[in-house]
Order: C-alpha cells, then sequence, then structure tokens
C-alpha cells in the first residue's frame, strides 16, 4: 500500500489527504499547530467566532469535487448559505454600490455610476469568461513548469492577451472605466492574489466572471467549517490526522524524498511527501535547498494584513455580510505596502460581518466583525511596536465611518502579520507567498513536483496555482494526482 505523508493540515493539505485516502493510500497528515485549517482560522470569545483567514467562498465546485475523491456528497456535510449583496462598497464621498454576482444587475448597479458603464461591465464579465474557460483547464488544473507547458498542452502558441497577461490591472480598468469609482472596484482584485494593482496582470479580471458563474457562498457554522470537513472525511477514509506536531526536516535519500523527521527526532518513512507549508519554509528550513530559496526570494512578496475582530454589541444598519471602505488616496495606500513599507494611514477597510447571513457566529443580536486592511510584511515594519498603535488607529478610523466601534466592541483581538507568521510560519506574515506582479508572476510560483527531491510535492497557496481557498484546494489536487501518478 502506498504511505504518504502530509505536512501541515491547512486547507491544501487536507484537500491532498481526502484524495490520497479516497484512492487508499495509507496517509499521516502532521500539523504543528493544535487545530486544523492553517490559514483558515477560528478565534473563539464571549459568544463570537471569528474565522480568521478567507472569508468568502466561491466555486464551491472546488471543495465537492475533493469530496467526491472520497465518495462524499457535499451536500451531506455543509450547508452553503448564498451571500447577496455579495458585497457592499463605500467610497469616501459616500457613494454606496451593491455588487452582486447576477451581471445584469451588477451592470445595472455599475451603470447608475457612470453612463455606458454597464455595457462595458458586460464586456469586462465576457473578456473573463474566455480567460477563464482557457485558464481552468490548461492552468489552474493541471501542473506547470511555464509558458511552453501551457502552450503544449493547448496545442498552440497562447497569445498572452487571450489571459490578459499583456497589461497590468489598473490600466485593464483605465480602458473600460472613466470614472475613478469603478476602477477601483476592478483595481481591487489584484488584493485576492496579494499584489498591486499597478504591477498585478490584468488576469486578475477573470474573478468577476467566476463569481457571476459559481456564486458567493458562506458554510453555516463559518469557514472553518470547511477545514473540519475535509478532516473529517480524510480520517473517514483512514486516514492519520496528528495536531501539535511539528517536521523538522523532510528525509531524502539519492535525490527522493523518504519521509520526515518530527521536532522529538522521530521519523516516520513513505513513499512520498505533500508539503502543505509556504514553499520558502519549505525549501528554507525543511530542506537545504538554496538554489528554490534564491528563485523564492526574486519574486516579489505578497502583502500582508493586519486584522482586528470585534464582538459587537446590537446590530449595525446599513452593514451588509462582506463590507469595503474605500480611503481618498488608493495609490498612497499600495505605496505604503509595497514601496515605503509602513503601516498604511488611510487603508482600505474590509468589514465582515457574517451575522448578516449567518447569525450563529454571535450572541442573538449582536455581531462579530472581522475588519482586515491591506498591510506590509513583517520585517520591514516592526509589527509587534506598532500593533497597539495601529489597533487605536484602526477604531479610529472605523468610528470616523460612522460605525460606533469602540463604545459597542465588547470583545477586541487583533492579529499583525508578525502574529500571522508565527501562527502559520508564513514568511513576514505574506497572505500569498509571492505576488502577482508581471505577466510570467503566475509561472514563477514554486512547481507542484519539487525540483529538489523526486516525490515530494507541493499543495498550498504559496504554490502552483496559488492562493485563495479554490485555487488551494487545485494545488492540492495537483499534489495528489503526481503522487498517485509516481507513486502507486
Amino acid at each position: 500500500m502506498m504511505r504518504a505523508i502530509v505536512i501541515g493540515a491547512g486547507v491544501g493539505g487536507l484537500g491532498a489527504a481526502v484524495r490520497l485516502a479516497g484512492a487508499g493510500a495509507e496517509v499521516l497528515v502532521l500539523e504543528a499547530g493544535e487545530r486544523v485549517g492553517g490559514k483558515l482560522g477560528l478565534e473563539r470569545a464571549a459568544g463570537h467566532t471569528f474565522d480568521t483567514g478567507p472569508s468568502l467562498l466561491t466555486m464551491p465546485f472546488t471543495i465537492a469535487d475533493t469530496l467526491a475523491a472520497a465518495d462524499v456528497d457535499l451536500a451531506d456535510r455543509l450547508e452553503l448559505l448564498p451571500v447577496a449583496p455579495l458585497c457592499r462598497y463605500r467610497w469616501a464621498d459616500g457613494t454606496e454600490l451593491d455588487s452582486h454576482c447576477d451581471a445584469d444587475a451588477m451592470a445595472a448597479a455599475v451603470e447608475a455610476l457612470e453612463p455606458g458603464a454597464g455595457d462595458a461591465w458586460r464586456s469586462l464579465v465576457e473578456q473573463g469568461r474566455r480567460t477563464w474557460e482557457l485558464s481552468l483547464p490548461l492552468f489552474l488544473s493541471e501542473p506547470l513548469g511555464g509558458p511552453l507547458d501551457l502552450a503544449r498542452r493547448s496545442g498552440t502558441p497562447v497569445d498572452p492577451r487571450d489571459i490578459l497577461a499583456h497589461t497590468t490591472l489598473d490600466r485593464f480598468a483605465a480602458r473600460r472605466f472613466a470614472d475613478p469609482r469603478l476602477r477601483q472596484l476592478v483595481e481591487r482584485y489584484a488584493t485576492y492574489s496579494g499584489a498591486d494593482p499597478a504591477r498585478a496582470p490584468a488576469t486578475m479580471a477573470v474573478i468577476p466572471y467566476a463569481e457571476a458563474a459559481y456564486g458567493a457562498w458562506h458554510p453555516a457554522g463559518g469557514m472553518h467549517r470547511i477545514a473540519e470537513v475535509l478532516r473529517d472525511v480524510a480520517v473517514e477514509r483512514n486516514a492519520e490526522v496528528r495536531l501539535g506536531t511539528a517536521v523538522r526536516r523532510v528525509l531524502v535519500e539519492h535525490g527522493r524524498a523518504v519521509g520526515v523527521e518530527t521536532a522529538d527526532g522521530e521519523r516516520h518513512r513513505a513513499d512520498c511527501v505533500i508539503a502543505n507549508c509556504d514553499a520558502a519554509t519549505l525549501y528554507g528550513s525543511l530542506l537545504d535547498a538554496p538554489k528554490a530559496v534564491r528563485a523564492i526570494e526574486r519574486a516579489p512578496g505578497s502583502l500582508s494584513g493586519f486584522v482586528l475582530m470585534l464582538g459587537i454589541e446590537g446590530r449595525t444598519e446599513g452593514l451588509a455580510h462582506h463590507n469595503i471602505f474605500f480611503p481618498r488616496d488608493y495609490r498612497a495606500e499600495f505605496a505604503d505596502v509595497f514601496d515605503d513599507p509602513q503601516p498604511p494611514h488611510d487603508p482600505t477597510i474590509y468589514l465582515c460581518n457574517p451575522a448578516a447571513t449567518d447569525p450563529s457566529c454571535a450572541p442573538p443580536g449582536d455581531e462579530s466583525w472581522f475588519v482586515l486592511v491591506n498591510a506590509p510584511q513583517s520585517g520591514p515594519v516592526d509589527w509587534d511596536a506598532e500593533a497597539e498603535r495601529y489597533q487605536e488607529h484602526l477604531l479610529d478610523r472605523l468610528d470616523a465611518l460612522g460605525l460606533d466601534a469602540r463604545r459597542r466592541a465588547r470583545v477586541v483581538l487583533r492579529r499583525s502579520p508578525a502574529d500571522l507568521e508565527r501562527l502559520t510560519g508564513a514568511p513576514g506574515g505574506g497572505i500569498y507567498g509571492t505576488a502577482s506582479m508581471g505577466p510570467r508572476a503566475a509561472f514563477l510560483r514554486p512547481r507542484n513536483a519539487s525540483p529538489a527531491a523526486e516525490r515530494l510535492y507541493l499543495a498550498s497557496g504559496s504554490a502552483h496555482p496559488g492562493g485563495g481557498l479554490p485555487l488551494v484546494l487545485l494545488s492540492g489536487k495537483i499534489a495528489a494526482q503526481l503522487a498517485l501518478a509516481d507513486c502507486a
């Protein structure tokens, strides 16, 4: 029987474990923390439940496909609640726009801000569809080593314009919309991959299509339920999940991964190893692979985030489930994050209020807010020294928005980039590994089949095809398929 070891019980690792165990492999998952989920974390305090990582589920077919590999139906394990509106945007001038998964409703919403913009939005979604239908089978669902792989798979050279890699997201938005508010709305999609919209490829404009095609969802009970379900199914298929078990190094013999050694010195042998940790951690700490480390360091790191978790007394008029408050100077925010690293003075504020959809996350009549702002990684900024001051600054900003947060907050928790690094092992607290900046960015991510050792595979948001729950699940799928092809 094939034996596989998975380092890390994040979503990518658990997804790979479900697939391997479903195929009959003997699977051991080793997780350093005391809870599964990785960045899909969870905090509870005074009756409030906070998801501390991804807060929106799109492309639920990626979960369904993962569970189906173990003969489990998604509908039997997770209740998915539709989120409407998709997001409520508010600009500094007081303008509001509710975004929708329905393309016609969304076109009408943007038309209200700029005459003619409705048709431009439909054109954007259609371009996103064409890019998506090319990218999903040829790129997102398969291992990739470079542009030539994509050309071989498609049978013809791929024009960068077909995947919107020939221009940046901000230029793409500027060509379609005159209104700066609508440009901001489109540019925000760069942050879904931890990037600056002035440097991110316009490929990120596929996101509106994906949202329109697959909807926006919230699992009843919270996003962390996704990790719990993946764990449960893996265990039901005889995988073993050990918590509180840190891996010290990957064991390599004759150029092949043969197991791992844990922090307490115990060794576990296996036919293959799947690393569900940051690629920089794998190559810099668990292996001696300086060439791979240098390749990662040449790519720009993704942004991080500063988080407040607020248990709020009472309900807040005008808040949707997902809310974005844009600053007056959007470019200054990204300069603070990437060019001259410092805590952004006037950041875009994302406020997730899941009680709008799922009241179970808070005491009756109250709300549990997850407040996230873009932030530079730890290292360039001493976040341990800055965290208290920046927490107070953000509470002031929330009050300036009329949310009365400071007075009503019965729970105040925070998580800085330094905290994220300590909790998840992500270098600098980067959320997405390397940032998707530049036309070749997608091809520079670490490969799923490690070049440092045979039978060593990567399944994480820092590896191909990228960050975000759906892509991490696809990363786990690719890694599991490679392992089964090589070892079964």
